[in-house]
């Protein structure tokens, strides 16, 4: 075996390297697990070829899981409540208008054509508008007659007239 560097192995090298592509290919491929568990693995065999001896590979992996569970704590920390909190969450809701649903009132009690199917939802023109619109529950055909019976939010609601 070639020693790179005192106690490095281009073996264990590989293994580490290796390590690091198939986690990498986890985080982009996430729900496959065995490329995440082969590079755990990998991980695990280099580090062990790297050591002296067993203990010495034991203390380093505990080391490394220490250190990542103190990262991770402290990165969960920042993002609940601390400096990457503030710049990630938004402060204050967008301004609701009411003018949306104003311009929708215009069309409470209107006649329309359907433009599609509503099955139950599709688009229904009233006068020269397109608009989607919702069926009061029920099934209507393309180019049929309705009325606008409702409005619940920014949602109309059509009957066949």
């Amino acid at each position: 075996m070639e020693f790179l560097f005192d106690g490095v192995t281009s073996l264990s090298l590989i293994f580490l390297v290796l390590g690091f592509i198939l986690i990498g290919v986890e985080l982009t491929a996430p729900g496959l697990s065995l490329p995440g568990l082969g590079g755990i693995i990998c991980l695990l065999i280099s580090i062990f070829m790297i050591a002296d001896n067993f203990t010495e590979g034991i203390m380093i992996t505990l080391s490394i899981i220490i250190a990542l569970s103190v990262m991770f704590f402290v990165i969960v920390k920042l993002l609940s409540k601390g400096i990457l909190h503030n710049k990630l969450v938004l402060k204050q809701s967008i301004p609701q208008t009411n003018n949306e649903i104003n311009e929708l009132q215009i069309f409470l009690g209107q006649e329309g054509i359907t433009a599609t199917d509503l099955k139950p939802t599709g688009f229904a023109t009233f006068g020269n508008t397109r608009i989607e619109v919702v069926s009061d529950g029920n099934y209507i055909n393309e180019q049929v007659k309705v009325k606008c019976i409702a409005i619940n939010g920014k949602t109309l609601t059509v009957s066949q007239i």
